[in-house]
């Protein structure tokens, strides 16, 4: 790639010339790390972001997902420490999360809305921002921000903050190397003050990155991203756009048994073979594709007595996500003993459903039939077991696509008043957002070309099983007063969400539906004092989220079906204190959430194993809910010298709330008052870190109590706790003609501990082992 022969000379270049080159003014503000973890003067809710030295304790090569795990209440969960696997990435806050289709944590990029957190068509936040780029992240857990753009927030909000332009030109080249052969290359430009008051930067990177188990999967990534900031007349201009391309492999969840007898295994490998059944679970076959476009422009202007800020975006997400099925599904009718469409090719069959299945086909291309009398061998069944089938038959199989495809277009709008009556200064704001959008699922079906040779697969699909197209408009609005009298702040507001969606498929019998999904209004209300200890304040504050009904749940239910459920709602109560000195910052924060309607999908037959035709019965119930309480606790203290200490605990105890029906209840696979699955009780970060002028470091140990792994509460994953470590030196203060470079070290799981990474509905997936990276700058 061009990119990368660019960056690996310009960094020799830098190295051998450094002499002359200019000091990034980033570079200099780096001797100066916030280390401030304690966020929301005068705000009646608790907030926190993540600082300067979590994001430093992350390889060049993570993804901006990592930064979150040193903050309370806030668990992330992935495939490896380069954030490798779309499907196994999982959010955790307060007892609620983003994976599994869960969606319910919302996630904003600059404040503006990231589309969704699912798997099939969302776009997390990696989907946006190179961890390199990223500035901060805005935590609201609870009672989060009234403005907050997301359908999704019953949990709390994540607000990713992407870096503005610097002052000065500067140009920045990094290269990054590591375990799991990692690669990274990547670079900035900032212009400086390139017109009146505007300063712009383009920066674009490169990765790669094999599975930590075989070694042989790899993943990519590229990103490209530009940002331009101007003021003119008192109005500030901002101007952004990132794209992102990622070809991922995937990893699969195991049982707890098979952890225990193999903790640094999954169920998949890198071993191509002539048995489809074996060849189910290559590791290459299960993919995930995604490509987003993200850009938006914001006006920004404060008159005084009265402010405003308004945004357009537009976003852009394609996708695929692959599979690898031991068979080919028969769906068209060639009558007994004729060669199988399927197999022979040529054709297209558009919906319809399966007559049946087959694994093997005779010379003639017609499906083989296995022995009757064939007794299988262990781990096979009689259908895929080649030593059941005469020694002439070829074997089949399929590679199944599903695309996704999310096409957004949105406007926001806000505006505040400010006013005084008597010795009461008041603040009214409001503001509104409305979001087009157009998405779209795919599932097509392609024969592997000749299972005796590879995965390869043919262009034309022999079945197009569905098309889902979604519609949906989207409509959120708030009012909300803020009102100050001396030490004493005091808020209340009130916004409304309206989700209008039509689905339809082209081919197939199912009929149009349109739902539409409104909240009731949703009030907030919280209170802030300023106690007479310097520094020290406490507050309390109460709101009420919602979860509009999916996309998914309503192209997969009739309109009578949609009628009976209702969207999910939270009501989140919060009480705390933060204290905010020179050296010593901390903040204490009690909080019960009320999480109602909880959506559950009910089956009326079940299909063993992996359903890839996804044809299992069934319709969507509200059932119960989440009672989740607890106490969450963060620090940093500066000791002098450069040392720092910093840490967080977190008090959880998120528990299912049942239906009142103990037929429901058992439908649900759910015990009122068992533990959310996945959801630690309790967990811990203690972090130091040192600044120097040449050297800077840090270490941090993060504990993760037990953790259910379904919903019985039968199984367990045992607590862990695990320590990462970086290593950063300025290079410029060793030798003066090394000036404007530096290095980085990182090493993640630095004990190389064994430990269950991610819990996800009955199912385990171990940590990675210890991953070193090392990543070298040149900023000129």
């Amino acid at each position: 790639m061009n990119l990368k022969r660019f960056a690996l000379s310009a960094l020799a270049l830098g190295i051998s010339q450094a002499a002359i080159a200019e000091e990034n003014a980033e570079t200099a503000d780096n001797s100066n790390i916030d280390e401030i973890v304690v966020l929301g003067q005068k705000q009646t809710f608790a907030t926190s972001h993540v600082s300067d030295t979590m994001i430093e304790r992350q390889a060049a090569v993570a993804s901006v997902n990592d930064v979150l795990n040193e903050l309370p209440g806030v668990l992330v969960t992935q495939g490896d420490y380069f954030g490798a696997s779309d499907w196994l990435t999982a959010i955790f806050m307060r007892g609620f999360n983003t994976g599994g289709g869960a969606n319910q944590i919302g996630t904003t990029i600059d404040g503006l809305p990231n589309g969704g957190s699912s798997y099939g068509g969302g776009s997390k936040a990696n989907r946006y921002i190179d961890v390199l780029e990223l500035e901060t992240v805005e935590v609201g857990q609870g009672t989060a921000d009234i403005s907050s753009r997301s359908n999704e927030a019953l949990g709390g909000t994540l607000n990713f903050i992407t870096r503005d332009p610097l002052d000065e030109q500067a140009m920045r080249l990094v290269t990054a190397f590591g375990d799991q052969d990692a690669r990274k290359y990547y670079f900035r430009y900032d212009t400086g003050e390139i017109a009146a008051n505007t300063h712009a930067f383009v920066s674009a990177s490169s990765s790669s990155v094999k599975d930590w188990i075989n070694n042989a999967a790899e993943v990519t990534r590229d990103y490209g991203m530009a940002k331009i900031t101007s003021e003119i007349d008192g109005y500030k201009l901002t101007g952004f756009i990132s794209y992102n391309d990622a070809n991922e492999h995937e990893f699969e969840t195991i049982s707890l048994d098979d952890y225990n007898n193999n903790p640094r295994n999954d169920a998949l490998h890198m071993t191509w073979t002539d048995i489809p059944a074996v060849n189910e679970y290559y590791r290459d076959g299960w993919r995930a594709l995604r490509e987003n476009t993200f850009a938006y422009a914001k006006v920004e202007k404060d008159f005084g007595d009265w402010d405003f800020q308004t945004s357009v975006y537009k976003h852009r997400m394609k996708g695929r996500g692959d599979w690898v099925p031991p068979y080919l599904v028969n769906i068209k009718d060639d009558g007994a003993g004729n060669p199988q469409s399927e197999f022979v090719g040529g054709e297209t069959q558009y919906g319809g459903s399966q007559i049946d299945r087959f694994f093997f086909v005779n010379p003639d291309g017609s499906a083989a039939v296995p022995s009757d009398s064939c007794v299988p061998t262990v781990g096979f069944n009689k259908n895929n077991d080649p030593a059941c089938y005469a020694d002439n038959v070829l074997p089949v199989m399929s590679y199944r696509h599903t695309h996704y495809t999310n096409d957004r277009v949105g406007i926001t709008a806000d505006v505040a008043y400010h006013f005084t009556t008597g010795s009461i200064e008041h603040s009214l704001r409001g503001g509104i957002w409305y979001e087009d959008g157009e998405s779209s699922s795919t599932r097509d079906w392609h024969k592997i070309s000749n299972v005796l040779v590879g995965p390869a697969f043919d262009k034309k699909p022999y079945w197009v099983q569905y098309i889902s197209e979604y519609q949906i408009d989207e409509t959120m609005y708030y009012l909300e007063e803020v009102a100050h009298m001396g030490d004493f702040t005091a808020r209340l507001g009130l916004k409304k969400f309206k989700v209008d969606t039509d689905y339809h498929q082209p081919i197939g019998s199912d009929q149009p539906v349109s739902h539409s999904s409104s909240s009731d209004p949703l009030f907030s209300f919280g209170v802030n004092y300023i106690t007479p200890v310097e520094g020290l304040e406490v507050f309390a504050g109460y709101s009420e989220n919602f979860s509009a009904i999916s996309k998914d749940r309503v192209g997969g239910s009739s309109a009578e079906e949609l009628s009976r459920i209702e969207p999910e709602t939270a009501e989140n109560i919060e009480v705390g204190m933060r204290y905010e000195g020179r050296d010593l910052q901390f903040a204490v924060t009690y909080y019960d959430i009320a999480f109602e309607n909880r959506i559950v999908f009910i089956e009326d037959g079940a299909v063993t194993g992996i359903d890839y035709l996804s044809q299992v019965d069934g319709v969507y119930y509200n059932l119960g809910g989440i009672d989740s309480n607890g106490l969450e606790m963060m620090a940093s203290y500066n000791l002098g010298n450069g040392f720092s200490l910093s840490g967080s605990y977190t008090y959880n105890k998120a528990t299912f709330v049942g239906t009142g029906s103990a037929a429901l209840d058992e439908e649900a696979k759910v015990v009122a008052g068992n533990r959310v699955h996945g959801s630690p009780k309790t967990q811990y970060v203690v972090a130091a870190d040192y600044m120097g002028e040449v050297l800077s470091a840090g270490m941090s140990l993060r504990f993760v109590g037990d953790r259910y792994i379904n919903y019985d509460n039968a199984q367990v994953a045992p607590s862990y706790t695990v320590s990462d470590l970086y290593v950063g030196v300025d290079l410029a203060n060793i030798a003066p003609n090394l000036k404007g470079l530096s290095a980085r070290l990182n090493v993640n799981n630095l004990f190389d501990q064994e430990f269950i990474s991610g819990v996800y509905s009955g199912s385990v997936f171990p940590s990675a082992p210890r991953t070193v990276s090392l990543s070298i700058s040149a900023d000129f």
